[in-house]
């Protein structure tokens, strides 16, 4: 008499999975999973092959029938206690390895939706590059022909501002998502009206509104109090917010901008009579390089940026925004909650403007780049303020100026050949040492990175300015730093 265990097929499944074939799409069964199944397998091997000695010895030496029986039948006992034990390990093997495999199938569903999900950013990002790339460079070539009248141009010099502002709104999105994502985009809040900010938005985005003949409408209650926000990003929330809901509203269409207490909090809100959403939809308006679906991307552009860094960005500010709409081609309401600041907290430290061109008049700027536009533009911007500008397109033709005759103010861009900016403050600050005076200067760049800002003010200009820069924004730039050397 004996113990038999009975052979497990190589074709018979547990829960799902089949043994020796390891996971379908997988190939075979995992290498840290092996020598546990192993063991499984030779505990009860080993225990059949003691018993049966035993039992033969048991024959041999006692003779005893009865004895023989009943260590059989213990050894069967055993057997099959095993053999069970054998089959939970195993089914708990298959459940784990199913587990496995549904994990990873998880995994690839995920990488192929963000492939696609890039896929299709990457192909509206260069289609939202080119699109006012070809009207600037459309327009500049008729106005170099000499053969459009005094309101085609007026024209043209419009189409290439606007243009050029809405890549240079690009760019500025492009780089926030890099600063988030690195965790980087800071805000410096401080007493702030949020009417006069809305007004300043409206009035911006007008052009926009009239093209379409939308008719953009202000609540603005005037009785709210300053709050703490970081002025610029919270014009670029509102900005981002309104600019979304003309770019969704049919011609004709309505835009209502209001801002209202709400307990402890201002709401800012905007309304509009568009396209709407669905409640699917709803559910990425938020996401990063999400814009409802690709052909609402293709057929109002964007790049599905704007309403990602909204929420970032009130967040930041220790609030809260959400989106509604009843439905498609019903409209859509966006909602920024932000916490009031106490009236008595607020002071009024923003300087009454001033006159600039008098406060320029006089102030000798020396202007550094490499690129001729770029120093046309900035003699033309400054001049106009009554500043007296001088050129130089490199670091050494700007230190050859510097020594013959310093300026009041330095403007120097940081990537140039034969010489890049930072060598050139550095070199202008040995100067000073030695004339026992310092320049103001900034740093006029297109390099944006918290980095690049780093890098520049560690290396002695008190001022990072990026390009594309407004023409007062310069003026203002220069204002300041002729003013803190006095």
């Amino acid at each position: 008499m004996g113990c038999q265990l009975s052979r497990v097929e190589p074709g018979w499944r547990v829960r799902g999975a089949t043994l020796g074939q390891g996971l379908q799409g997988h190939g075979r069964m995992p290498r840290q999973m092996r020598p546990q199944l192993g063991k499984l397998v030779a505990f009860p091997l080993v225990t059949v092959s003691v018993l049966a000695a035993v039992l033969v010895w048991e024959i041999e030496h006692v003779g005893s029938i009865v004895l023989a029986v009943a260590i059989t039948l213990v050894g069967i006992g055993v057997c099959v206690y095993v053999a069970r034990r054998v089959r939970g390990h195993i089914d708990n093997l298959a459940e784990h390895y199913e587990s496995m495999l549904r994990m990873a199938e998880a995994e690839s569903r995920n990488a192929e939706s963000a492939n696609r999900v890039k896929d299709e950013f990457l192909a509206t990002l260069s289609h939202e590059l080119r699109t006012p790339l070809n009207s600037v460079l459309g327009w500049a070539r008729l106005l170099a022909g000499g053969k459009l009248d005094d309101d085609q141009r007026a024209k043209a010099v419009q189409a290439i501002e606007r243009a050029g502002w809405a890549q240079s709104r690009l760019i500025e999105d492009l780089l926030d998502v890099s600063r988030i994502v690195a965790g980087q985009l800071r805000i410096a809040p401080r007493p702030t009206l949020v009417q006069p900010l809305v007004e300043t938005v409206v009035q911006t985005l007008h052009p926009a509104a009239s093209a379409k003949q939308i008719d953009v409408i202000t609540r603005l209650d005037p009785t709210i109090g300053p709050i703490s926000a970081d002025s610029d990003r919270l014009q670029q929330i509102v900005w981002n917010l309104l600019s979304n809901a003309i770019k969704f509203t049919s011609v004709g269409g309505r835009v209502i901008v209001e801002v209202a207490p709400r307990g402890q909090d201002v709401c800012i809100a905007v309304v509009d009579n568009g396209t709407g959403f669905t409640p699917d939809t709803a559910s990425h308006l938020f996401e990063r390089f999400r814009q409802g679906d690709s052909s609402t991307t293709r057929q109002f552009g964007g790049l599905g940026l704007g309403l990602g860094i909204v929420r970032h960005l009130v967040e930041a500010h220790g609030g809260t925004v959400r989106a509604a709409s009843e439905g498609l081609h019903r409209g859509a309401r966006f909602e920024v909650r932000l916490p009031l600041r106490p009236a008595e907290e607020y002071v009024a430290d923003v300087a009454p403007p001033r006159e600039l061109s008098p406060l320029l008049r006089g102030i000798s700027v020396l202007v550094v780049d490499d690129d001729p536009a770029a120093l046309d533009f900035a003699r033309a911007s400054l001049e106009q303020f009554g500043a007296v500008v001088t050129t130089a397109a490199t670091a050494s033709e700007a230190r050859e100026r510097f020594v013959r005759e310093p300026p009041d103010v330095l403007l120097s861009d940081l990537k140039m050949p034969g010489g890049d900016g930072l060598q050139l403050i550095r070199m202008v600050r040995e100067l000073d040492a030695a004339r026992g005076r310092t320049t103001p200067a900034a740093a006029l760049t297109a390099l944006a990175r918290t980095e690049d800002r780093r890098q520049a003010l560690s290396a002695g200009f008190q001022m990072h300015v990026t390009k594309p820069i407004d023409p007062f924004e310069l003026a203002v730039a220069v204002e300041q730093l002729a003013h803190a050397a006095v």
